[in-house]
């Protein structure tokens, strides 16, 4: 530095005013966002003249959208839309808290035969999970599995004694 020229010296501190001139040229237009923002309106109004493809993609999927809804509340407001009145044999209904609805026996018949209140519902959907094939798959699989699980413990567990007997011997 100390060999420089004078001019040479003179250029580079032009150069610096310049580059800090741009940088702040630059900040202030970034700083400037309602510009910005009308800048990025401008090239996306573009865009779309230009290809309005997505614009229509988005138009499809918000309509499909509103379709969709429409439509929900329409099933909603049917009594085919929810499960008004289930047949009374089934075994969701008898899982139900409430007990059976629609063409089952009324609270009245439940009275005089006797049954009413939590536990004949309790009863009755123990009696409905009985007639299911499928809960019936479920239990056997799992007491399979229970099964193979105790034996699998037990395996393990003499393993891990004979291991212990095996080092007392040795050391």
């Amino acid at each position: 530095m100390a060999k420089d020229s004078l001019p040479e010296l003179e250029l580079a501190n032009v150069r610096t005013r310049e580059r800090m001139t741009d940088t702040v040229a630059e900040l202030k237009r970034r700083a400037n966002l309602p510009a910005r923002a009308r800048l990025a309106a401008a090239k996306t109004r573009q865009r779309w003249h230009r290809d309005p493809t997505p614009l229509v993609a988005m138009g499809i999927t918000g309509l499909t959208g509103i379709a969709a809804i429409i439509t929900g509340i329409a099933i909603r407001n049917r009594p085919a839309g929810h499960l008004a009145t289930p047949p009374a044999s089934s075994a969701f209904t008898a899982l139900l808290p409430f007990g059976a609805r629609g063409d089952g026996p009324s609270a009245k018949e439940q009275s005089q035969s006797g049954r009413k209140g939590r536990k004949a519902r309790a009863k009755a959907a123990d009696q409905a999970l009985d007639r299911d094939p499928a809960h019936k798959a479920r239990v056997k699989q799992q007491t399979g599995i229970a099964a193979v699980q105790r034996r699998a413990n037990k395996n393990r567990k003499a393993a891990v004694k004979r291991s212990k007997q095996a080092l007392k011997a040795r050391g």
